[in-house]
């Protein structure tokens, strides 16, 4: 199973379960939040010995039944993907970095469920271009660089942000940015409570319900 399915397989689960405390198998634990899933390994957490990220190429992916990313859509999105991650890391002290250390961590960024829609020209002159469906799935993995340990994965089913766009075929494409946007500061807040130690403390293994180990990114 793909890293992104097996994700909300488990955020469908854990919400069937209640307050139940999740384990995984390779020994992180679930912390829900509101509209994502963060998954930490078990304490103690140290993100604080990390001084620097390197950023992998970002997966972007778009619905069966979308029309293809334009090339030029495609560099839009990776260039407002990377600033953004970079000014999150920055304002967090984590410099950018191109080779692996002990203090790098390897992130990877994986955007799908992306469904474009061709513009549609009405008779007053106007062109509105949408999308049919109202969320896409974002997974951010944080990897030790040299040991390849997973320290991090944050994922979400991120709505789409509601208003009127007009006017060419890049509103779809601007609807994305808005909504990973918001991502990218909730994200800057999970990695603030992680760094403050505010995040609930790990339920005793036994306590808890174990299930399989997120798979390994490609």
């Amino acid at each position: 199973m793909h890293l992104v399915q097996w994700l909300f397989v488990v955020i469908v689960a854990v919400s069937s379960v209640g307050c139940a405390p999740i384990w995984t198998s390779d020994g992180m634990y679930l912390v829900r939040g509101r509209g994502g899933a963060l998954f930490l390994t078990p304490s103690p957490l140290d993100l604080n010995r990390y001084r620097g990220v390197m950023l992998a190429e970002t997966q972007i992916s778009t619905k069966q039944r979308s029309r293809a990313l334009k090339p030029s859509e495609e560099e839009r999105l990776n260039g407002y993907f990377t600033r953004r991650l970079e000014d999150v890391f920055k304002r967090h002290g984590w410099a950018i970095v191109e080779t692996p250390a002990e203090d790098v961590l390897r992130v990877r960024l994986t955007v799908k469920d992306l469904e474009l829609e061709k513009s549609r020209r009405f008779h007053f002159g106007s062109v509105i271009t949408g999308v049919s469906s109202n969320s896409i799935t974002i997974v951010l993995e944080l990897r030790d660089a040299v040991k390849g340990d997973r320290r991090l994965l944050f994922g979400d089913k991120r709505r789409l942000p509601f208003g009127v766009y007009a006017g060419s075929e890049s509103i779809s494409i601007r609807r994305v940015e808005d909504a990973f946007y918001y991502f990218s500061n909730d994200l800057r807040r999970r990695l603030d409570q992680v760094q403050r130690g505010e995040f609930p403390p790990p339920p005793r293994p036994g306590a808890a319900r174990k299930i399989s180990a997120a798979p390994r990114s490609s």
